[in-house]
């Protein structure tokens, strides 16, 4: 090798290591980074995108199952929410705003965190389509049945879960033109519920009651048509024709309270009445009404019971036991509240309603008890100090307690 080839070596060595090191650096980086957009572009599909679908898909499907649960009887005033999303969410907004409830209420009611509902109410396109047409559906929904109730305990009838059971199967009744049966143990508040009723329906339903002159034929048609306002100028022999001469225009809802009482062929005219005019019809009934309405005993009660399209038993509904195998509680704390400050003007204590909230819920005869009973515990504690105002204690509900009861009777 020459001494100028050395040298070329020499100065060019160090200089062909350079830019062989750095190519393979650069092929390395472009590797690098050639891979890492490979596993990007992999991880964007297979990844799951994090949205509300995901997030939040416990919710949804709770939601739908209770949905599913109460489809048999809708709980809400009838008629579905119309218009587009920002309408609904307006009518939420507004029912919020009227009534000072807050979204934490409504979400628990949704059964979905607060932070859900926020979203809906502030920017309700975030949220996936699906879901948001279900979150709008559910919240309107609540909002007028809780407008609805606001506006019975403004009219002084208290909102409970038999008045909402009762009210809506009245109302599917009414719109489905059918045959609803109510059963339902004494003193739940049976008549309670169809004062409500009554009161949401005015001039849309005829409400009459057995008595001792309506428990047959005649007289159940007479006060169906008293009660629908046909006057003195209708037909002094009471007939179907006549009843439903003066249903027809103004009811679509015939309900008969207190139907183990009246007679075979009265619930024969009741068909007559279903059968021959544009009307629903309800029975109520305490669970006597299971005998009368039963055609193996009576089998002229067969055709009537084969009308039947929806039912409702309020004891299965609402009574027996939990799934932690404990009574179930169906009245809470406010409802109590609400019957006792309805009935009496005395203050009462704590251990009072207490006790009262445990009568309503599991005593025999429920509202009926607890109203009997702080009607007795406020005259025991009147007697006791001489005082108008006096408080009833828990010993005043107890007592009036055992002074009714019937054990041993």
């Amino acid at each position: 090798m020459s001494r100028r080839s050395r040298h070329a070596i020499f100065v060019l060595g160090p200089l062909a290591c350079v830019a062989v090191l750095s190519g393979r650096a650069d092929g390395a980086a472009g590797g690098f980074a050639g891979r890492a957009a490979r596993m990007d572009a992999r991880g964007a599909r297979e990844r799951p995108t994090m949205t509300a679908t995901t997030s939040f898909a416990g919710a949804w499907e709770a939601v739908a199952q209770e949905r599913e649960v109460r489809a048999a009887v809708r709980l809400v005033p009838a008629g579905e929410p119309g218009g587009n999303d920002a309408a609904a969410v307006a009518r939420i907004q507004a029912h919020l705003a009227r009534w000072g409830a807050t979204p934490a209420a409504l979400a628990k009611a949704l059964d979905v965190k607060t932070c859900v509902v926020t979203l809906l109410l502030a920017d309700a396109a975030r949220i996936p389509a699906a879901q948001r047409a279900t979150l709008l559906r559910d919240a309107d929904e609540w909002c007028r049945a809780d407008a609805h109730e606001r506006e019975l305990r403004a009219a002084r009838i208290i909102p409970t879960a038999v008045t909402r059971l009762v009210g809506g199967l009245a109302r599917a009744v009414r719109e489905t033109r059918t045959v609803g049966l109510v059963i339902g143990g004494a003193g739940l508040g049976k008549s309670h519920a169809l004062a409500a009723v009554a009161a949401e329906l005015a001039g849309q339903t005829v409400v009459v009651r057995a008595t001792p002159d309506a428990r047959g034929a005649k007289g159940l048609l007479r006060a169906i048509r008293d009660a629908a306002g046909a006057g003195p100028a209708a037909a002094v022999i009471p007939s179907v024709k006549g009843a439903l001469q003066a249903l027809r225009g103004s009811a679509g809802l015939v309900v008969i309270d207190e139907v183990q009482l009246i007679s075979t062929l009265a619930l024969e005219a009741a068909r007559a009445i279903f059968d021959g005019g544009d009307v629903g019809l309800l029975l109520v009934g305490t669970t006597a009404a299971r005998r009368t309405l039963n055609p193996a005993t009576d089998p002229l009660v067969g055709p009537l019971c084969s009308r039947i399209a929806l039912h409702v038993d309020l004891d299965r509904e609402l009574l027996g036991s939990g799934r932690d195998g404990r009574p179930r509680k169906w009245i809470d704390a406010a409802t109590v509240r609400a019957i006792v400050e309805r009935h009496v003007a005395q203050p009462i204590d704590g251990g009072g309603l207490a006790q009262l909230g445990d009568t309503a819920n599991f005593a025999p005869g429920h509202l009926r008890a607890a109203v009997n009973a702080v009607r007795v515990g406020a005259y025991l504690a009147r007697r006791r100090d001489g005082n108008a105002d006096a408080p009833v204690t828990e010993q005043d509900v107890r007592t009036a307690l055992r002074m009714g009861s019937l054990e041993g009777v």
